[in-house]
């Protein structure tokens, strides 16, 4: 091995170590709740506002950058878009929905789970994105992108609901300031067909059970010890993380 490929070895198990120091600093300190909820039940198919967050906590609406939102607000219980790649390899970088959220000076927020329920079609005329990918910045995605998982709906029927709860976002570990989330919709299957997050009674648009988007963990004063901790935890993913 040259010292050349032996150094560009180490930094990868350097990141992660890091990483999963700081992230077990944090395990079993607390019991995860709702840090933030979005309430998708009363969207009418545009953004998703925030329904609640925890103390120390505030965060910013459901919005879709890249592709053409549903115009209509007849009816509620959804977020939708068209014009999704058709790529089914992998999403288009300008094409998602976006949040953030952000502790409170002072505080740090843990991470744990997220839940959601997504949908492709609209009426059952076609399928709009089936694949969905969750990932995550703490400097707004301008070096740094954690990927945090797939979202597969390709084996649902139109219009219908998947519900996934309790999905592990926990590789972002404890986080001060701000946490931007994105989820990369792909695998468009029918050109201007519609897709996205689902909240609703089954009674109309979509069926099945959906649920609002929420992302749980803990909100608390880091120690010191944990401060520091957390510290090199955004280091570990700095050199860990992978680059858009």
């Amino acid at each position: 091995m040259t010292k050349r490929n032996r150094k560009a070895w180490s930094i990868r198990p350097l990141g992660l170590v890091l990483t999963l120091i700081a992230c077990g600093a944090f395990a079993g300190s607390a019991t995860a709740a709702p840090i933030v909820t979005w309430d998708v039940a009363n969207a009418t198919g545009q953004d998703a506002a925030v329904l609640s967050t925890a103390l120390n906590v505030s965060a910013t609406s459901i919005d879709e950058v890249g592709v053409s939102e549903w115009t209509s607000t007849a009816q509620d219980g959804f977020v939708a878009a068209s014009g999704w790649t058709a790529d089914a390899t992998g999403p288009d970088a300008g094409q998602y929905y976006e949040w953030s959220i952000t502790a409170d000076a002072g505080y740090g927020v843990t991470y744990d789970s997220f839940d959601v329920s997504l949908f492709r079609g609209i009426w059952g005329g076609g399928h709009g994105a089936d694949l969905w990918e969750l990932h995550a910045s703490i400097d707004a995605f301008a070096t740094f992108d954690l990927d945090l998982g797939t979202f597969d709906i390709s084996a649902s029927a139109a219009d219908e609901q998947t519900t996934f709860l309790g999905h592990d976002i926990s590789a972002l570990g404890m986080r001060g300031g701000t946490v931007t989330f994105r989820l990369y919709g792909y695998n468009q299957t029918q050109a201007g067909d519609y897709a996205g997050l689902g909240n609703d009674d089954g009674a109309w648009l979509i069926s099945g059970t959906g649920v609002n988007p929420v992302v749980h963990g803990t909100a608390s004063v880091p120690e010191p010890r944990a401060a520091l901790l957390a510290a090199m935890g955004s280091l570990g993913l700095l050199v860990g993380g992978r680059r858009r």
